[in-house]
């Protein structure tokens, strides 16, 4: 099985109002050429082969806290992403590589800017084998414990990122969509193979369907203690980069629980590759 990402790109002719998590506009937009995104949409199914994100500037989500509305300005390149798992859909993206649509009361033109293909191989190497892992938490994420056999009218969510429901997210999805299983990985042993050493988090309050919902954002730092070479530690350092693609955490598919995992040092090494562009 492979992932397709996909980031499309767009530039309004005027200034647009648009919902408090913004992925509604992405999501139409698939919805206006692609049958097989709205195939899997339709179904109430968790763990599915999409993800799209919200609408992005230069990088980052736009979301408003507490209901509050985005706005788009005119003339401004904004952008989202698209991850698939299904081959269909590529082939539907490479034949509409631009196109239009309506929403808000405007027509919009959106172009795919960039295509990228990995497979298993190629997602695994994406995190350089460090101890430490940095998990940045980019839109709000709703990490929920198991339900009980009572019955109860709310969701409940967390806002930490507790690692038994972290990784039991991330493993539910790949066991759904990939060939190969992961099954060792799973327990009260995440408490021990990957260890909270520094984090700075952010309850957040936002606009969910027709009510709100609290999850979190910011980071957490953890040490990886799988021995090296292991395969536990390999079948983790997948897991986090698969995540990098699909998210974690309830409605992932639509864009909340979008996460970037890279090892400590990566981090440390883009940063001052930035600074020295900069100088």
């Amino acid at each position: 099985m492979t992932l397709i990402i996909i980031t499309y790109s767009f530039v309004p002719s005027h200034e647009v109002i648009v919902q408090p998590f913004s992925s509604k506009f992405s999501r139409t937009a698939l919805l206006s050429f692609s049958q097989t995104y709205s195939k899997h949409i339709e179904n109430p199914e968790e763990g599915k082969p999409f993800r799209v994100t919200a609408i992005k500037k230069e990088g980052k989500p736009l979301y408003s806290r507490k209901g509050r509305f985005v706005t788009l300005r005119a003339n401004e390149k904004y952008t989202f992403n698209v991850t698939s798992l299904d081959n269909d859909f590529m082939q539907e993206a490479i034949s509409n590589p631009s196109f239009s649509f309506e929403i808000y009361n405007e027509k919009f033109t959106v172009e795919l800017e960039k295509m990228e293909i990995y497979d298993e191989e190629r997602i695994t190497a994406l995190i350089p084998d460090d101890r430490l892992i940095r998990i940045d938490f980019l839109t709000p994420t709703l990490l929920q414990p198991p339900r009980p056999s009572f019955k109860r009218k709310k969701n409940r969510y967390v806002i930490f990122p507790y690692v038994p429901l972290l990784m039991s997210s991330i493993v539910s999805h790949w066991n759904k969509n990939m060939k190969r299983k992961i099954t060792n990985v799973l327990g009260l042993r995440t408490l021990y193979y990957l260890k909270e050493v520094d984090y700075r988090l952010f309850p957040i309050t936002v606009k969910y369907d027709k009510g709100f919902v609290r999850g979190f954002t910011g980071w957490c730092l953890f040490s990886l203690e799988a021995k090296r070479n292991s395969k536990l530690r390999n079948d983790i350092l997948t897991l986090l980069s698969y995540a990098n693609f699909v998210g974690v955490g309830k409605s992932r598919a639509i864009g909340f629980g979008e996460i970037r995992v890279r090892a400590a040092d990566q981090g440390r090494k883009e940063k001052s590759n930035s600074e020295a562009q900069q100088t």
